[in-house]
């Protein structure tokens, strides 16, 4: 079981009732670290989840139905979720981009250019599941799919980081795991930050001053060195999860996408979460299994 996605459900939901408050926000200080609150930014309930767990279960369900990355019919698939009026705290970036999808452009035409943001990033754990065994194609589908909505060195870099970062680590091949993963990627500020990040983990910098230098805004140049820093400083979901968000910014996206690499390393601590409140958490834990099996299904949700 890799629980993937279950765990970038979780930090999406952990993370949602905190996005663009910052550090020093009673809320945040306040706040117990495992409980799931409401959002007033983006009108969610307790444990309702963000785009990052839609886009995400997006993805997977297109690797199943489709025996593997199909570009054409991911990119009809985001332009159904967009349209279909449930889509939720998606950037202008992914707005943009699926614009130019509606108006007729092909998905290798569509992307925004010199984009930064984190909506790539956030949907590549699940082809690090799919394609595990397989890093040739997983490195070439990422990059497509990224560029249907990022088309920049930046945005594609941070998508790879996670993608591979996923594969990696349920292959039980993480040691090295940094210099695993710059090899594949692009020149971008997002490859060096990265080169960086071991040093800084093992500095006597706090963690608190780390994410002041990292940032943690809707950005990918601050999203993917925040996130690895978090995974290699802290070996424990909770404990990293909950100093992330508290550090505030985009904290639903970097928390989904921390949630995500530490259950693929399967660093899972998570009993402490009341998870029959996470929205839809048996159909995630199906499409988990799903995913990782390759197995098409027919699971109502």
């Amino acid at each position: 079981m890799s629980n993937v996605l279950l765990g970038g459900a979780i930090g999406d939901s952990l993370g949602m009732f905190a996005e663009k408050r910052t550090a020093d926000d009673s809320l945040l200080i306040n706040w117990d670290g495992k409980t799931f609150l409401p959002s007033e930014y983006h009108k969610l309930n307790a444990g309702q989840w963000t785009d990052d767990t839609q886009l995400s279960i997006i993805v997977a369900e297109s690797l199943i139905k489709n025996h593997g990355f199909n570009p054409t019919s991911i990119s009809e698939d985001y332009l159904k979720w967009f349209d279909s009026g449930t889509a939720r705290g998606y950037g202008k970036t992914t707005k943009l981009a699926i614009d130019n999808l509606r108006d007729g452009k092909k998905y290798y035409e569509s992307g925004i250019v010199d984009s930064y943001g984190n909506g790539t990033a956030m949907r590549a754990a699940p082809f690090g599941v799919y394609y595990k065994d397989d890093i040739k194609f997983l490195i070439e589908s990422i990059k497509t799919d990224s560029a249907i909505t990022h088309a920049s060195n930046e945005a594609e870099a941070g998508a790879l980081a996670i993608g591979l970062a996923v594969a990696y680590c349920l292959n039980k091949q993480s040691e090295n795991l940094i210099a695993k993963i710059v090899s594949h990627l692009p020149d971008s500020k997002v490859r060096e930050s990265l080169l960086g990040i071991e040093e800084l983990v093992n500095s006597d910098v706090s963690v608190d001053k780390a994410y002041i230098l990292l940032g943690t805004k809707a950005d990918v140049r601050m999203t993917i060195p925040s996130v690895f820093f978090t995974f290699l400083k802290f070996n424990s979901f909770k404990e990293g999860i909950t100093k992330l968000i508290k550090a505030g910014g985009d904290t639903d996206t970097n928390a989904a996408i921390l949630g995500s690499l530490y259950a693929s390393n399967n660093i899972f601590d998570i009993d402490d979460y009341v998870l029959d409140s996470l929205e839809d958490y048996k159909y995630i834990k199906e499409l988990d299994y799903r995913l990782l099996n390759k197995e098409i299904f027919f699971f109502p949700r």
